[in-house]
C-alpha cells in the first residue's frame, strides 16, 4: 500500500518548508500540484510546490484529477498520477475530503498532518513573502474551511509550527517514522 503523508494547514502555516526539510531529510518526494496562480515575487518553478499552467490548459488534465481547488480568481489541482509518484501532498481540507473520496478504491493510505501556526506570526510571514493583502483576501477565506475542519475527527496529527522550524521538522519526522512502523 502506497502511503501519502496530506500536509493540511493555513496559508503561512510553513507546510512547504516543513515539508521540504522533512523531504530532503527522509528522501521522500513532495508533490508538485498544478495551479493557475501567478507566481509570488522571487517564486521560481523549481523551488515551488507547483506547476504553473494556464487556465485553458485545466481541462486536459480533468480526467486523471483527484482533488481540486478554486481559491480567489484560480486553481490548484492534483492528478491520479501525481499522488502515486510522491510521499507528501500539501493540501487544504476541502481537496483532502475530495482526495479521501476519490482514492478509497485505490491501494492508498492517506495520513493527514494539521500545521497550525499563531495568527501574528502568519501576518509576519505573509508581509515578508509579498502579496500582503492577496494573503488576507485568502485567509479570510480560509476561515470556514479551516474552522469545520479544525472541529472534525480527521485531524490525526498536528504540529504548531511557531517559528522554529527546526523542531516542526523534527515532529513531523517523528509522525512519518511513527506511522511507517506501525504499518511494518
Amino acid at each position: 500500500m502506497h502511503t501519502v503523508y496530506c500536509i493540511i494547514g493555513r496559508s503561512c502555516s510553513g507546510k512547504s518548508a516543513i515539508s521540504k526539510g522533512v523531504a530532503d531529510e527522509l528522501k521522500l518526494k513532495v508533490l508538485q500540484s498544478y495551479t493557475t496562480r501567478s507566481k509570488r515575487n522571487g517564486e521560481t518553478e523549481e523551488e515551488s510546490d507547483h506547476i504553473f499552467i494556464k487556465a485553458e490548459e485545466v481541462d486536459a488534465l480533468r480526467q486523471d484529477m483527484v482533488a481540486y481547488t478554486e481559491r480567489c480568481g484560480y486553481c490548484s489541482f492534483t492528478t491520479r498520477q501525481q499522488l502515486m509518484e510522491s510521499d507528501i501532498c500539501i493540501i487544504n481540507p476541502s481537496g483532502y475530503y475530495e482526495l479521501k473520496l476519490k482514492t478509497k478504491d485505490m491501494d492508498i493510505m492517506l495520513v493527514p498532518i494539521y500545521i497550525t501556526v499563531p495568527y501574528r506570526t502568519a501576518i509576519k510571514r505573509a508581509k515578508k513573502r509579498g502579496g500582503f493583502e492577496s494573503w488576507k483576501e485568502n485567509y479570510n477565506k480560509e476561515n470556514n474551511e479551516f474552522g469545520s475542519f479544525e472541529k472534525s475527527n480527521i485531524i490525526e496529527y498536528r504540529i504548531l509550527n511557531d517559528n522554529d522550524l527546526e523542531a516542526a521538522v523534527g515532529k513531523l519526522v517523528r509522525i512519518i517514522n511513527k506511522v511507517r512502523g506501525e504499518n511494518a
